[in-house]
């Protein structure tokens, strides 16, 4: 079969991004923080609207988004096993969107979405353990946060409000609201830190595992 300019092309483009995620994996499966985020800003464009179009409601998208990420983090070990990544963050997208499909009290619904009973329960039973115990040690660190630092992480994370408008709520400076939210995050990243989790500051800034 003879191929045409453009579809070489865009071969060519599919083997280079594959190499550059490639290689991203070999270097967050290392811990770097650096090569996760780039990871991260790759992939949330492309998987956003596929997690949207399988829970058929808008919102949770985003809780789905860092459950899936942090996942890929808590995994990290095995990721130099891994031979395609798209096609494997795609199957941790559509188990994501199952497990929150069965939460909400629809199971048969995501079985017929995805066409599968237990789509990748084995591969990710440890993950998810994992996952479980991340989050439990988030809670408590932020739980150890002097209250007003607590609410305005909570207010920031949880509520999703700016930085501006938190300082108006309160009726508080918006340099002293991002000074407690810096010492915050640093509080909880130590927090971890002692109980054997290093977690990547994106996740931490985005409010992960406030969903739990």
């Amino acid at each position: 079969m003879n191929l045409n300019a453009v579809e070489l092309g865009f071969l060519k483009r599919m083997d280079n991004n594959s190499g550059h995620e490639l290689a991203l994996f070999r270097q967050i499966a290392m811990g770097d923080e650096a090569a996760f985020a780039s990871l991260f800003h790759l992939y949330v464009p492309k998987i956003k609207p596929v997690i949207t179009q399988i829970i058929r409601v808008e919102g949770p998208e985003k809780d789905i988004i860092q459950e899936i990420f942090l996942g890929i983090w808590l995994g990290r070990e095995k990721l130099n096993e891994v031979a395609m990544p798209h096609n494997w963050i795609f199957k941790m997208v559509y188990f994501r969107c199952y497990t929150w499909l069965q939460r909400q009290g629809t199971r048969n619904k995501a079985v017929h979405i995805l066409g599968l009973e237990n789509p990748l329960v084995s591969n990710f039973t440890e993950e998810n353990l994992s996952f479980s115990e991340t989050a439990m040690l988030v809670k408590q660190a932020i739980q150890q946060l002097p209250p007003q630092a607590k609410k305005i992480y909570t207010l920031s994370r949880e509520g999703g409000l700016k930085i501006t408008e938190i300082a108006s709520q309160l009726d508080l400076s918006p340099q002293t609201i991002k000074n407690s939210l810096v010492r915050s995050l640093k509080s909880i990243r130590e927090f971890l830190i002692e109980h054997g989790v290093i977690l990547p500051l994106i996740l931490l800034e985005m409010g992960v595992l406030f969903f739990c």
